[in-house]
């Protein structure tokens, strides 16, 4: 018996050793230490000057009732701001978005690049705010506050500068360029849409789009070290359905069992408690993991440089770990409204709940739709579909666009990693699946936990030391992409 616990103590040894051996043949990468790169102080405020005048013009979209003022007015303001693009260019207004095109100096090169980017802003309340959120104010720590800020006229200035800086220098582009701001991304609205209907009538094909997505953050996943350009690969399909559950009715003195918020309230339950979805490690998850694990901390570490080991506990125990990371290995289903019945004492004949998914490619919308209805029918609840699309195409991260903006990142931002990911939320570059195969999603600004906690939250802003590098990147791959092969 002795001989068979010390021959398991002995196989358990060899096994934690072996994992610890992978785990210690990934040294750290240069990332872990990188440091922002140094910044003209007089550029940096520059920029943020322009910046603040473009948040100070309300923007903000709304599906039921948009008031287009502001947004002319940010026309004319983004014209004073950028003069020479919008002397250079042609200029465009396709469904109230802007469009600037700067044609190839003879015959392209390359397929055309496009830089691309929305001026419209989410409502921001006064609930919490330290600042104005359209004041645009620059405070004493050189940061722009603002809606808008880096959700995302923040980007939009940057690539609208480095145009305006590249045509000072007389620089003439190899492939034609555009850069386009929509105006209703915020509520998937017809904007960006009818900036491809305008393009495909003109026959173009983007080689390579960058629109907002991922950005430059430290510390991406708990437990990991360093500074990593996130770029977004894979853009999750949405959808919004209706859970409706049905009942007598009745005076809420003498309620029966199972009544429609009952029902509604276990459906949900069971959902959260077992998702109906199934996880999976794609190529992109892997690749993404592969690239952040040299700088994990001990034992995360471990787990992740022995992902064939340990990939089906890890599909079960990331929510634990980083719900962000979760949500990139599945379906996911977020309950967000509900309505019982008109009063206070009334059990209501009808009610529902309404829950947003995201579909991920492996179990897009037919199969995750099923699931859902199944789950729901064993509640004695329907569901109805609201509105669904379908996952974006994935960008391959070994082709020249991905590689291309590696190669900026490396010169501009040394020693940062670049990492593809799994996009959770939505773009307009779901709209240019027709025209690119290659819509990265990445906004080269470096921005801190709160920064990236105030999108479509309050006290929004941006450091105006993370400009200046973010307008040198976008001049990079514009010269980058727009040269000879």
């Amino acid at each position: 018996m002795i001989w068979m616990f010390l021959t398991i103590l002995l196989i358990l040894a060899a096994f934690v050793l072996y994992c610890l051996n992978n785990a210690w043949k990934l040294e750290p990468t240069s990332a872990r230490d990188a440091m922002p790169p140094a910044v003209d102080v007089s550029r940096a405020r520059q920029y943020a000057e322009k910046l603040s005048e473009m948040v100070r013009i309300p923007t903000v979209s709304s599906r039921f009732d948009q008031d287009m003022e502001p947004f002319y007015a940010f026309r004319e303001c983004v014209k004073e701001l950028f003069p020479l693009v919008h002397e250079k260019c042609q200029v465009s207004y396709p469904g109230d978005a802007l469009v600037y095109y700067l044609p190839a100096r003879g015959e392209p090169v390359n397929e055309p690049i496009l830089l691309m980017s929305h001026h419209d802003v989410v409502a921001a309340t006064d609930d919490g705010w330290e600042k104005d959120p359209f004041g645009g104010e620059i405070d004493e720590q050189g940061r722009v506050w603002g809606r808008g800020t880096v959700d995302t006229k923040g980007s939009l200035m940057c690539a609208l500068q480095a145009l305006e800086e590249l045509l000072e220098k007389g620089w003439e582009p190899e492939a034609d360029v555009y850069i386009t701001s929509s105006c209703t991304e915020e509520w998937s609205g017809p904007s960006a849409p009818a900036v491809v209907d305008f393009l495909k009538e003109k026959g173009v094909r983007i080689g390579m789009l960058m629109d907002e997505g991922g950005m430059i953050l430290q510390e991406p996943i708990a437990g990991v070290k360093g500074r990593y350009c996130m770029v977004g690969v894979l853009e999750k399909g949405y959808g919004d359905v209706k859970f409706i559950a049905r009942g007598k009715g009745g005076h809420a003195s003498a309620p029966g069992k199972n009544t429609p918020l009952v029902r509604l309230g276990k459906l949900m339950c069971s959902i959260e408690k077992n998702s109906p979805f199934k996880a999976q490690i794609t190529p992109t998850v892997k690749e993404m993991f592969t690239r952040l694990a040299p700088n994990m901390d001990m034992p995360l570490k471990a787990v992740f440089a022995n992902l064939p080991i340990f990939g089906g506990l890890l599909k079960k125990a990331m929510p634990m770990i980083s719900s962000a990371a979760a949500a990139m290995m599945q379906t996911t289903c977020a309950f967000t409204t509900c309505k019982g019945s008109e009063g206070l004492n009334v059990l209501p004949t009808e009610a529902y709940v309404t829950a947003n998914l995201r579909f991920i490619h492996h179990q897009a919308n037919e199969e995750s739709l099923k699931l859902l209805e199944e789950r729901a029918a064993k509640f004695d609840v329907d569901m109805e579909v609201i509105y669904q699309d379908s996952p974006c195409k994935v960008v391959d991260y070994t082709a020249r666009p991905f590689k291309v903006l590696e190669k900026v990142a490396d010169k501009v931002y040394p020693g940062y990693g670049v990492v593809p990911y799994v996009m959770t939320g939505g773009t307009d570059a779901k709209f240019y699946n027709e025209i690119c195969d290659n819509c990265l999603r990445f906004a080269p600004l470096e921005i801190n936990k709160q920064q990236w906690g105030s999108v479509h939250s309050y006290n929004e802003n941006v450091d105006a030391a993370a400009l200046v590098p973010a307008v040198d990147f976008y001049q990079e791959v514009l010269k980058t992409w727009c040269v000879t092969e």
